[in-house]
């Protein structure tokens, strides 16, 4: 992106990397289509971004095939509409998205080309999705603690999973051990639906440490793995969680591993520059 458009586009963009997404969206909608197709391509890519992130994914996908269309050689926009598609349950159409994000940042690498990559906005980890350690115990009283949990199992239910997020990490160590790890799997799942299996798997194998009884978890980190790639790992998890090894989805392991290949090869891409 180049400086005129950083600028245009910069105060929603500070919004966004705040974690103030309603604001955000609000702000790139309120700019109006810009004159430059890559700097369009990226005002709708962020503004989808944005509406991703406060749970809104059917809303982003519009956003993002918008981007899409402004900007075929935005493969971060390509990516992002898969990861919507994604979070839709729309496995099918992520997988063939995120492959054609592949082809085209292959393409690009292959040239030497520049494609936009600009400031525009992937899914990375907001400051609320850096991992934090469950180290010291909770201070809060018994009501004053019920009442948080209860706050964050609102905002998870509402979508709102960033702020679900921080809140379950402010918490600390909770007891007994049924709680600890209902609280530890609530967490993962919002790393989950944030994007982030990496951070999730963390979580939710802490939590089925803590309560190996709880078959929701051993659920959700099998979930995490089968994002990852991880194939024996998540077959075991289904199993430990009640399910059947059979249960693990090959068209949804097929997308974590082009999610990870595209990964890998925009971060040898990021490297060259």
């Amino acid at each position: 992106m180049d400086a005129a458009s950083a600028s245009t586009l910069g105060p929603a963009d500070a919004l966004l990397a705040r974690g103030r997404y309603a604001e955000a969206a609000a702000a790139y909608a309120s700019l109006g289509p810009q004159a430059s197709r890559v700097r369009e391509s990226w005002r709708r890519n962020n503004w989808g971004l944005a509406l991703l992130r406060a749970g809104r994914p059917a809303a982003a996908v519009g956003q993002f095939r918008a981007a899409v269309e402004a900007d075929p050689r935005n493969f971060v926009a390509r990516a992002n509409l898969g990861a919507a598609y994604e979070q839709v349950g729309d496995v099918t159409k992520a997988l063939a998205v995120y492959r054609r994000a592949l082809a085209v940042l292959k393409a690009g690498l292959r040239q030497g080309a520049e494609a936009a990559d600009g400031s525009g906005l992937d899914i990375a980890p907001t400051p609320a999705a850096v991992a934090t350690p469950v180290e010291r115990a909770c201070a809060l009283g018994p009501r004053r603690l019920k009442a948080v949990l209860h706050r964050a199992a609102a905002l998870l239910g509402a979508g709102q999973y960033a702020e679900a997020r921080a809140v379950y990490a402010s918490i600390g160590r909770v007891r007994p051990a049924v709680r600890e790890g209902w609280l530890l799997n609530n967490w993962g799942l919002c790393d989950l639906r944030l994007a982030r299996p990496d951070l999730a798997r963390e979580r939710l194998e802490r939590s089925v440490s803590v309560d190996p009884a709880n078959r929701t978890a051993w659920y959700n980190l099998a979930v995490a793995d089968e994002q990852l790639g991880l194939v024996s790992e998540a077959a075991a998890a289904f199993a430990r969680g009640g399910g059947r090894s059979s249960s693990v989805d090959p068209q949804r392991l097929e997308l974590a591993r082009v999610e990870l290949e595209f990964d890998r090869l925009r971060a040898r891409r990021a490297a060259r520059k």
